[in-house]
C-alpha cells in the first residue's frame, strides 16, 4: 500500500465530511468512491475513530495552518496582513461552503462531547491559530504598529472565535451575504482596536471596500464585551475613540 493511497482516502474523506460531517460519514461509500479495496481501506485505518483523528491530525490541521500562513512569522505590516487574511475568507466563501459551515466548529459541536482524544485533537487545531495569530499581534506591537496595551493571546482568541461564529451564524441564514458583510464588520473594529493612529494604509482602503459591498446589517454591533479581557482595552483608549465595537456608549 502506498502513502499516496492513505493521502487519497484522507483527503477524500475530509471532504465528505467538510459536507456531512463527520458522524454521517459512511466509510463503506467512501471505499466504493475511491475503488479501492476494505482490506486496502482497513489497512491504514482500523476503524472509523482512527479515521478520524488521522483526518484532524493530517489535514485539518494543515488546512487551518495555511489559513493564516500569510501571518506566521511575519514582522511588520501585522494589521495589514490580517486583514488581508480575513478578507480571502469572504473572496472564497460561497453560497455552498456557507451553507456547510466552518468544518473545525462542525466537529468541534459534533465530537466533542462524545470523544475526548477528538476534542483534545481539534483543540490543537484552535490553538495552532491563536499561536499564529497571537505571535504577529505580539510582532506589530514591537514594530509599533498595533497598541501596546493589546492583550495578544486574547485578541488571538477573540478573531478565531469570531470568524467562526461569523460561519456559524451565516450558515443558520444559509446566505454569503451575511457572511461577507460580518467579516467586513470584524475587519473595521480589528483597524479600530488594534491598529495605532497614523498616516492612512491600505487597510483602510479593504475595510472601507467592504463596507461599501455590504448591504445586511450586524447584530454583533449591539454585542457587550463587558466583564471580559476587553474591558482593560476600552479604559485606556476610550479617551482616542468614540464609538466602535468596544465603546462604553454602544
Amino acid at each position: 500500500m502506498s502513502t499516496s493511497t492513505r493521502q487519497l482516502i484522507l483527503q477524500r474523506c475530509f471532504e465528505a465530511i467538510q459536507s456531512k460531517g463527520f458522524e454521517t460519514l459512511r466509510t463503506d461509500k467512501e471505499i466504493a468512491r475511491l475503488k479501492i479495496t476494505k482490506g486496502a481501506f482497513y489497512h491504514y485505518f482500523p476503524n472509523k475513530s482512527e479515521l478520524g483523528y488521522a483526518v484532524v491530525d493530517e489535514v485539518m490541521l494543515p488546512f487551518y495552518e495555511q489559513k493564516w500562513a500569510s501571518l506566521a512569522n511575519i514582522e511588520t505590516g501585522v494589521a495589514d496582513a490580517l486583514i488581508a487574511a480575513l478578507e480571502h475568507e469572504k473572496t472564497k466563501a460561497t453560497e455552498t461552503s456557507i451553507k456547510r459551515g466552518d468544518v473545525l466548529t462542525n466537529m468541534i459541536l459534533e465530537m466533542s462531547h462524545s470523544d475526548d482524544l477528538f476534542r483534545q485533537k481539534l483543540e490543537v487545531v484552535n490553538e495552532v491559530q491563536v499561536k499564529i495569530i497571537q505571535k504577529a499581534i505580539m510582532a506589530g506591537r514591537i514594530a509599533g504598529e498595533l497598541k501596546n496595551q493589546t492583550d495578544a493571546r486574547s485578541m488571538a482568541l477573540f478573531i478565531v472565535g469570531q470568524l467562526m461564529g461569523c460561519y456559524t451564524i451565516s450558515k443558520v441564514r444559509a446566505s454569503k451575504e451575511t457572511f461577507v458583510s460580518m467579516v467586513g464588520t470584524l475587519q473595521k473594529q480589528l483597524k479600530d482596536t488594534l491598529v495605532v493612529d497614523a498616516a492612512p494604509s491600505k487597510i483602510t482602503d479593504v475595510v472601507s471596500s467592504s463596507s461599501a459591498n455590504s448591504s445586511v446589517s450586524n447584530p454583533v454591533n449591539n454585542v457587550s464585551m463587558n466583564g471580559n479581557s476587553f474591558a482593560r482595552i476600552e479604559e485606556k483608549s476610550e479617551e482616542k475613540s468614540k464609538g466602535g465595537w468596544f465603546s462604553r456608549n454602544r
